[in-house]
């Protein structure tokens, strides 16, 4: 059994559910102005180390909450790192972000304005989502901000089961920031202290393959294509729940059957690992963890979806050989299917 099927709290926060609590007036001219518990976080990729020199997101009636800063951070894209519970129980939603960030890999400051989609953030915390783990309806917890080498920035709606991104832009390059925002020390250079920070986070390995195949600059913006597929499970006694599903793009989903047409329908980025309960006949309850191996599964949905508008499905199959349950997946369109033979299983 795996330990960490909610991998975006698994900071230890306390898992408690949200709920609208009602608009308030705002000092901002009367205007009426919802607010909600809710907290920042931050994120980074996997092997690209960040740290955020100074961020805040900004409500239209003034507030601002900082994003936690300061610290090398490099666990995933879209996996939170911080869990800073600051301010008021109710905070009104943001409609701006400011953000300085530092980009180890590039040794590059950058700086970014950016408006966010207010009526969509402030919808999605109203409308909530149902969660299998809260076994109800819930909404969000935290507002998480990502960066990336490039200057990418992306805005995520965080809470259980579900990570839902409300914004990508780019920030610009910055000499602005001095070098004692990261390290205000004497005794060693700026390119030592890089260096091992990078050893540190990374390893050795990981920068020779920087200096050697460099930085993929567009790998973010290619997590977020999306396709038109759905999960099915096709075992006996079919699980009623996707636990949750990762995806590149730092999105998390969770998925309840039967599904209706729009979500059956609905348009997702590439998913890189699945998670479900599945009660077997025998008795016993198995935990499968899909793990997708990157280069595979995006060519097999570009290979299947070349237009992006052929309908998917990515068929997670059980069955037992030798007494032993097996698990793999495929994916298939109506004419053919690719096995994912790269796909690794935890259970």
């Amino acid at each position: 059994m795996v330990n960490h099927p909610f991998k975006n709290l698994k900071q230890g926060l306390a898992l408690v559910s949200t709920f609208v609590l009602g608009p308030l007036l705002s000092a901002c001219g009367g205007t009426p102005v919802t607010k909600f518990d809710w907290f920042a976080t931050e994120s980074a990729p996997k092997n690209y180390p960040m740290e955020i020199v100074s961020g805040y997101f900004i409500a239209p009636d003034g507030y601002s909450l900082y994003i936690p800063n300061e610290k090398t951070i490099h666990y995933g894209w879209g996996d939170m790192v911080s869990s800073h519970v600051v301010g008021p129980d109710l905070k009104s939603l943001p409609s701006r972000m400011e953000i300085e960030f530092f980009s180890y890999t590039e040794n590059v400051f950058y700086k970014g304005e950016f408006d966010l989609p207010y009526d969509t953030i402030v919808r999605l915390f109203n409308d909530g989502y149902y969660s299998s783990k809260e076994e109800g309806h819930t909404t969000y917890m935290s507002i998480m901000a990502g960066v990336t080498p490039g200057g990418g920035v992306a805005v995520w709606l965080s809470g259980v089961n579900k990570t839902t991104e409300v914004f990508f832009g780019k920030a610009e390059k910055t000499q602005d920031i001095p070098w004692t925002r990261i390290y205000d020390g004497s005794e060693i250079t700026r390119e030592t202290f890089i260096h091992r920070v990078l050893e540190d986070a990374i390893g050795i390995e990981n920068i020779n393959g920087l200096k050697q195949n460099g930085i993929p600059f567009k790998l973010w913006d290619s997590y977020r294509v999306h396709y038109p597929w759905q999960p099915v499970v096709v075992a006996d006694n079919p699980p009623p729940f996707v636990e949750s599903i990762y995806y590149f793009n730092g999105e998390e989903d969770s998925f309840r059957y039967p599904l209706d047409e729009a979500t059956a329908s609905a348009l997702r980025p590439i998913p890189r690992e699945v998670y479900y309960i599945w009660n077997n006949p025998d008795g016993d309850t198995e935990y499968p963890v899909f793990n997708f191996d990157e280069a595979e599964i995006f060519a097999a949905f570009k290979k299947l979806s070349p237009d992006r508008l052929t309908p998917l499905k990515l068929e997670f199959h059980t069955r037992k050989i030798n007494g032993i349950q097996k698990f793999s997946a495929q994916l298939s369109n109506e004419k053919e299917a690719v096995v994912l033979e790269k796909m690794t299983i935890e259970d």
